[in-house]
């Protein structure tokens, strides 16, 4: 909104960028897809904004289904999974988001297991 040359140019370069490191035309913006994308200034950044992303199309895929729901209702039944090994971006992310989080136990090399997410859902 504040500046969409600036945005319209960073679309560009990310598309260059993906073109010098051969990834295939969907992963591009200029592919008329969904692909593309901006460049976070830090990994905490990239956090919020993916656990952001991830809510608001669980919102618009809940809502299709349950037209019926409100925003409140459905935000109640969202639950993040995480290692609890993970970063403590991971952990603000769904403060700031307002998604709860649920810390799960890794194995013994530190890995989030899918049988325990699986247990956990």
């Amino acid at each position: 909104i504040a500046s969409p040359a600036c945005t319209e140019l960073e679309v560009v370069m990310l598309d260059w960028l993906g073109q010098m490191l051969g990834l295939p035309e969907e992963f591009l913006a200029r592919s008329g897809g969904e692909a593309g994308g901006v460049i976070q200034g830090t990994a905490s950044e990239a956090t919020l904004v993916a656990l952001l992303g991830a809510k608001s199309r669980m919102m618009q895929r809940v809502k299709e289904q349950h037209p019926e729901w409100s925003d409140t209702d459905i935000l109640s039944k969202l639950v993040g999974y995480c290692n609890k090994q993970a970063h403590s971006s991971v952990e603000r992310a769904g403060l700031l988001g307002g998604v709860r989080l649920k810390s799960l136990q890794p194995d013994g090399q530190r890995r989030l297991r899918g049988d325990t997410l699986r247990d956990a859902i």
